[in-house]
């Protein structure tokens, strides 16, 4: 299973084009399959690029220690096999994106894995049981939703955002120091969900009468961006713009 957000980004980068692979690609490559056809689990944790991103609510991969407890999870039998029956001709490079087997599935950068973009059966029902216990913690205004997409921090507010099952997406607020489990100060409905570019900074808008919440995701940029920010205009005038910060 590939998530929303890398497949829109898969999308986003199939107008750009691949590149043969250089003779030092070709190694890396061939370096990482070898590792997966000699199941040489302890080679695969060493050339791992961590934190390793996980479909939310599942908390990233944050060292080897931590992928050698959820290494099955993550690599099955299936992810497994596809990489290591993998030929040369699935690997494209993406230029600074990396490389990249088949669509996105698997993603590589100076020979280590960064991104795996598919998720086990383990893995979802993992996903499952942690949505059900994030619902009994929501307070009850909250807890219909498909799937949650993140909660993050800033000076003045949290802020919890969550996909519906209508494919629209949910904004609720309370003051930074409440917890989820307390009646929201703010609701919005019907937002979406907006791609910048194929780096996969994306991000989220909510109307509100004649204010309009923006929330930025951004996954690349320099060391000193910030992973979310949160600003808010009424009638086109910024009147709040703070940065936040990823709750795990």
């Amino acid at each position: 299973m590939i998530y929303k957000a890398a497949l829109a980004v898969i999308i986003a980068i199939g107008s750009t084009s691949a590149f043969a692979l250089t003779n030092s690609e070709q190694q890396q490559v061939n370096r990482i399959i070898q590792n997966f056809q000699q199941n040489n689990q302890r080679a695969i944790i060493q050339n791992i690029r961590y934190p390793l991103q996980r479909e939310a609510p599942i908390p990233a991969i944050q060292s080897a220690a931590d992928m050698e407890k959820r290494f099955n999870q993550v690599f099955d039998t299936q992810l497994k096999q596809d990489i290591a029956r993998s030929k040369l001709s699935q690997w494209s490079s993406m230029g600074w994106r990396g490389l990249m087997l088949d669509e996105g599935k698997v993603w590589l950068d100076g020979g280590k894995i960064t991104a795996v973009n598919y998720s086990s059966k383990a893995e979802q029902q993992y996903k499952q049981n942690l949505i059900a216990q994030q619902k009994q913690q929501l307070h009850p205004s909250l807890q219909k939703f498909k799937a949650p997409v993140f909660s993050f921090k800033t000076l003045s507010f949290m802020v919890r955002i969550d996909e519906l099952s209508n494919g629209q997406y949910r904004y609720a607020s309370w003051k930074a120091n409440q917890k989820q489990a307390a009646k929201p100060s703010l609701i919005l409905n019907q937002g979406s969900v907006t791609f910048d570019g194929s780096g996969g900074n994306h991000h989220y808008t909510f109307k509100s009468g004649s204010y309009l919440y923006t929330v930025e995701r951004n996954i690349m940029g320099e060391k000193t961006t910030h992973e979310v920010a949160l600003q808010v205009k009424q009638h086109n005038k910024t009147i709040l713009n703070q940065a936040g910060k990823l709750m795990h």
